[in-house]
């Protein structure tokens, strides 16, 4: 795989990192990926990403307008920008790529002599990772779900780390923090990131296969106090205190019993008690049947919810979160298998 913009130079570069490819249309062609730097004086380096999953389109647009808006007299550092990680998966509009069927979360650390998923997620985690001091993963629930909007994390038990990351989620602002295990997960680009001593602030911001203007702009806004927060960038005008973030532990993944058609009852962030109704699943093969009723199995937050009415036997339908005190982000279960 190769980068054609220098990686040590400064200003504004835009270039490709271009991933060595060969089907039955090309037998010597390549796999452009979008790359933008924008590097000013000294500071940290930030790495940036949207697109891990291709129709998750709000870190997408983020990225694109820091790379629009931002010039090297604003950054203190570099910006290392990739707006459509997976870009395979970004022009197919789908979570995975088309061209090898690959999840570029579920791909790390990489090979470089495997197929154009793994030399890309390679590249992300030997070359880029490795001359970064922070990165962002910009995610939403894509085609299949909305998310509470949120600041996700990934916690390894590492203090030191575990303490930039809290403070950078307090930084971010959102409302919601959800935090995730180690030992459930070990392919994300939040894995990546903890092998290799950086310090990441992933997100999810909504989804459902549309962009919300009113979650763009808070996002928007989380992301210019982050950076401040790492010291890429001058903290924004007039900006004041948020309110503390909650910290949310995906207790329970809601999924349906058949094939059929979800019926929502509970809205995405409402607060439920167990046993309260969430959803009903309708069979289709038989309008004798009464409805099923999914409901709560513990008390919480609903976290995400479920996009498409038409559902199989599996299908996730809905997720609750539930409280976590700040204590108890250091010492999050090991067994915590929830990841993005």
């Amino acid at each position: 795989m190769t980068l054609d913009l220098d990686l040590k130079g400064a200003g504004l570069q835009v270039g490709v990192a271009a991933i060595d490819f060969s089907d039955d249309a090309h037998a010597y062609g390549v796999i452009p990926v979008p790359v933008a730097m924008i590097a000013g004086g000294h500071g940290p380096t930030v790495l940036m990403t949207g697109g891990t999953h291709g129709d998750e389109w709000e870190g997408q647009l983020l990225a694109r307008r820091i790379i629009r808006t931002l010039g090297p007299a604003d950054v203190h550092g570099r910006l290392i920008v990739l707006p459509a990680l997976n870009q395979p998966a970004v022009l197919a509009a789908r979570r995975i790529s088309p061209v090898d069927g690959g999840n570029l979360n579920r791909a790390f650390p990489g090979d470089p002599d495997g197929g154009p998923t793994a030399i890309l997620a390679d590249f992300v985690e030997r070359e880029l990772l490795p001359q970064s001091d922070f990165a962002v993963d910009l995610h939403s629930g894509g085609a299949a779900s909305r998310y509470l909007p949120c600041a996700f994390l990934r916690i390894d038990g590492d203090a030191a780390l575990t303490g930039q990351k809290v403070a950078g989620a307090d930084a971010f602002g959102l409302p919601a923090t959800v935090v995730v295990a180690a030992a459930g997960e070990s392919r994300t680009l939040s894995a990546a990131a903890d092998r290799q001593g950086v310090v990441m602030v992933a997100a999810e911001l909504s989804g459902g296969s549309a962009v919300d203007v009113d979650v763009l702009a808070e996002a928007e806004a989380a992301l210019g106090r982050l950076l401040a927060h790492w010291r890429i960038l001058e903290p924004p005008a007039a900006s004041g205190p948020t309110a503390p973030t909650t910290f949310l532990r995906l207790a329970a993944h809601v999924t349906v019993p058949f094939d059929g058609l979800l019926e929502p009852v509970a809205r995405l962030g409402d607060v439920v008690r167990e046993g309260d109704l969430l959803a009903r699943a309708h069979r289709l093969d038989d309008l004798n049947a009464v409805p099923v009723d999914l409901r709560a199995p513990v008390g919480g937050v609903v976290a995400i919810a479920r996009v498409p009415v038409r559902v199989q036997a599996g299908s996730h339908a809905c997720t609750i979160g539930t409280p976590l005190s700040r204590a108890d982000v250091t010492s999050l279960g090991s067994a915590d298998g929830n990841s993005r």
